[in-house]
Formats: structure tokens, C-alpha cells, sequence
């Protein structure tokens, strides 16, 4: 496919604006990222269309939609990466041109993240180019490290969120703790915490001491203040301030330095013990994936999704599982109002190792419930 197409040109510019509205900080700067990734996205798949063979155009003076584009594509067997966050997206920006008001900083995060990975893996497929190199001809380079400051891979660039977190201290606060999940996990797979045994939420203290290995008290409860004030922050119910950004970007610092302290030989011990101990307190039921009863686990993970799930904003919800049913309940926006109820079933095999899929599942089902009514 040829980069040099006017609508790939096109497309790869309106990606570049939204990135500069992006770094901006007033609620049209947010509404004018969401409109322009629609468009670089519905270009794109344009001018997939385009390369396939097919017509864009559905009469003279009329182009097909972008829902047109994504039938033309599946006709042609083109797989579209990230297609239910992309309709999600459509929608979103459809209701933005029909009404007004601006998204909240937590949905342009994620926009922008499931934007880019659509991008990212287009390109590489379709088009044979890598993303990274790409982009920097159609966005300002000012623009484009600001956006890295918010995707922190070393102790630099974590510093870097400080800086951010004057203007951006939503953004900073979720790239920080993003960091943080990254490096308990590496760390994690370097002394034998497998998936199989992680529980979904590891930036907390009980995920490694339920690993046999215990933490600082006061180390303890600062990354358990973090996890707390980034569970507030996604569900709409705190602001964070500079201020907790640098606290956090402290508690991650001190994190690194205390599990770079640890003997690796010694903690791998210490976790393939408690592991055992695990296995062996394990209730009688057989899961090859959850260390918690089918209902609990399900509940735990549901709950936490509908906390801090970007798409979702601040709506509120309250759910009950009981016999591998889910019953999810969206709050009205004030009282009196009506509640909307959602139920869905889950089914397990034998072994119980479809659990995983099985919520992954139901998250998609509750995010179209939810975003299309």
C-alpha cells in the first residue's frame, strides 16, 4: 500500500493535530482530539478500502461511512485491529457533533492509546511501516515529547511526569502508576510470578505478599494510597493534584529501590513456598487460573472494570454475582431517577481455565449495553 495517498496523507495529519490538542488543556482542546481521531481513522480505512480494489464512493457526490468502510473490508477478509474500541469511538464522536459539552480527560486517554495502537499495528500489516519513525513527519516534535512524558519507560522520563503533572496531573497520575504496574510485574516474572497465580490488581501490597514477600509497612501503605487515589481518580470521585503526582512518582522510585534490594535466588524461594501453601489451602473446587471461588473472582474483576474502564466516564454501578450469574445495575445520574439493570451468565469448563475469557467477555457486553443507549 502507498504511503504517498492524498487520504493517507490526510489521515497521518489529523492524527498529528490531535496529538497537539492532546498536550493541550481546555475542554475544546478534548473535544477536538476525539473528532480528529475519528477522522484520521475513517481516512485510513478509506484508503484501505481504496488499495483493496473497491470504490469509496457510493454515488457521485457521496463516500461510503466509516461503517461502510469496515463491511468492505470484511467482505475482502482485511482484519480491522481494535474494531470494538473503534466503533465506541465513532460513537463517541457522533455524539459530540450532536450535542454539547466535551469528553472528560480520562476518555481522551483513551482514545488516544486505542488511536494509536490501531495506527501502530496498521501500519506495520498493511502498509509495511513502522509507526514510531512515521509519525514524527506529521507532528510536532514539541508535541511528540510531551506525549512520550506521558509514557514513562526509564527513571528519566518517570521524573519527566513531575513536570507534566502542572498541566496534565490526571495524565501523569495514570502513566505513573501504568510505570509502576510494568515494573512489579517484570519484576514479578524474574522470581517466578507467573500469570496463572497474579491477581488483577498488582500494584497493591497484597499482590506481593500474598508471594511470600512482605513489603515496608510505610512502603505498603503509600502504594496502597496510590492505587487508591488512581481508583478515585478513573471513577471521577477525586482530582489529583501536582502534588500527588510527585508523591506517587516518589512511591514508585522507593518501590524500585526496595525490589532491586531483594536476593533473587532467595525471593524465588520464598515465592515457590507460598505458592505450595497456596495450592495446598485451595478449596475443592478445580480452577487452573483463580486462587478465589468462580463467583468472588468474577465479582472482584467486574468491579474493578466498572471503576476504572475510561469509556465508561462516571457513570455509577452497583453488581451482584451468584451462581455464574452477573447482575449489573447503571445508577441514574441523580435522585429520583431510574436505575437501567443488565444480567449476563458465565459458563465454565472443567477445569475452570476460561474465566479470564469468560469476564473479558462480559466487559464487551456491558460497554455496548451501556454506550449505545
Amino acid at each position: 500500500m502507498a504511503i504517498e495517498s492524498p487520504i493517507f496523507q490526510s489521515s497521518m495529519e489529523l492524527l498529528g493535530h490531535s496529538i497537539t490538542h492532546f498536550n493541550g488543556t481546555s475542554e475544546l482542546d478534548r473535544k477536538l482530539v476525539i473528532l480528529h481521531l475519528s477522522n484520521a481513522v475513517e481516512l485510513l480505512l478509506k484508503d484501505m478500502v481504496l488499495d483493496s480494489g473497491d470504490s469509496i464512493y457510493k454515488n457521485p457526490k457521496e463516500t461510503i461511512t466509516i461503517h461502510g468502510c469496515i463491511e468492505a473490508l470484511s467482505a475482502k477478509k482485511l482484519t480491522i485491529p481494535y474494531l470494538n474500541k473503534l466503533e465506541l469511538l465513532i460513537d463517541e464522536r457522533n455524539a459530540l457533533q450532536h450535542r454539547f459539552g466535551s469528553p472528560n480527560e480520562l476518555t481522551a486517554i483513551f482514545y488516544m492509546t486505542v488511536a494509536q495502537e490501531f495506527f501502530r499495528t496498521v501500519l506495520k500489516e498493511h502498509y509495511g511501516q513502522d509507526f514510531d519513525e512515521l509519525l514524527p513527519q506529521f507532528a510536532e516534535s514539541k508535541d511528540l515529547v510531551a506525549l512520550k512524558m506521558r509514557e514513562p519507560s526509564n527513571d528519566s522520563e518517570l521524573e519527566n511526569l513531575k513536570k507534566l503533572g502542572k498541566v496534565h496531573p490526571l495524565g501523569a497520575l495514570l502513566s505513573a502508576i501504568a510505570y509502576l504496574e510494568r515494573a512489579i510485574l517484570r519484576f514479578g516474572a524474574k522470581v517466578g510470578i507467573g500469570e496463572r497465580f497474579s491477581p488483577s490488581m498488582p500494584v497493591s501490597g497484597r499482590y506481593l505478599e500474598i508471594h511470600g514477600i512482605e513489603l515496608p509497612q510505610e512502603l505498603r501503605e503509600r502504594l496502597d494510597n496510590s492505587r487508591r487515589l488512581r481508583n478515585l481518580a478513573a471513577h471521577g470521585k477525586a482530582e489529583p493534584t501536582r502534588e500527588d503526582v510527585v508523591a506517587t512518582v516518589s512511591t514508585i522510585e522507593e518501590m524500585e529501590k526496595f525490589l532491586s534490594s531483594l536476593d533473587l535466588d532467595r525471593t524465588r524461594e520464598q515465592v515457590s513456598l507460598a505458592r505450595k501453601k497456596r495450592e495446598e489451602e485451595r478449596p475443592t473446587y478445580d480452577n487452573s487460573r483463580v486462587l478465589l471461588p468462580p463467583d468472588q473472582w468474577m465479582h472482584e474483576v467486574l468491579k474493578s472494570f466498572l471503576m476504572t474502564e475510561p469509556a465508561l466516564g462516571k457513570r455509577k454501578f452497583m453488581i451482584e454475582v451468584r451462581d455464574q450469574k452477573v447482575s449489573v445495575s447503571q445508577l441514574p445520574e441523580s435522585l429520583p431517577g431510574p436505575a437501567q439493570a443488565f444480567e449476563y451468565k458465565f459458563t465454565l469448563n472443567e477445569r475452570g481455565d476460561n474465566i479470564s475469557s469468560e469476564a473479558d467477555r462480559i466487559k464487551g457486553e456491558i460497554l455496548k449495553e451501556c454506550l449505545t443507549r
